[in-house]
């Protein structure tokens, strides 16, 4: 049974460029599942295993840098290397999605579902902002 997606969260998705790949949970979210976690919810004050612990850019950055990630260009997908995509909103990173193999996308859209995306611009929208940020990493 598929959960309903708010459109008017996410205008840019369809039926044809996502599906849904887990029931809703509760015990992590887009950022630990982006990390390669999915027992444990990330958030500073939370569940944080860097010292930083506010919402910028540069400190979920420096999350995904403690893991090996490096920034790069684009979404594009890359043979060898592991990418994820941080949307901005304003001054803060919203949401984590990480490249699959396949070349298309996974997201934990927050309590909620896990989805499969084709492109980090699908979640693009009112409450994530826009994916602005891409990092890499050896697979």
């Amino acid at each position: 049974m598929r959960n309903s997606i708010p459109v008017s969260e996410f205008p840019n998705i369809t039926s044809q460029n996502y599906k849904q790949t887990s029931p809703k949970a509760y015990d992590y979210n887009c950022i630990a599942w982006a990390y390669g976690r999915n027992d444990v919810w990330f958030q500073p004050g939370l569940f944080w295993p860097i010292s930083q612990r506010d919402c910028t850019v540069p400190t979920y950055m420096k999350l995904f840098e403690s893991i090996g990630y490096v920034r790069c260009d684009d979404a594009l997908f890359e043979s060898g290397f592991l990418k994820i995509a941080l949307y901005i909103k304003g001054e803060n990173t919203t949401h984590a999605a990480r490249q699959l193999s396949t070349g298309k996308w996974t997201s934990k859209l927050g309590g909620d579902i896990d989805i499969e995306h084709d492109t980090p611009e699908v979640l693009n929208g009112p409450l994530y902002g826009e994916a602005s940020i891409f990092m890499k990493k050896p697979a």
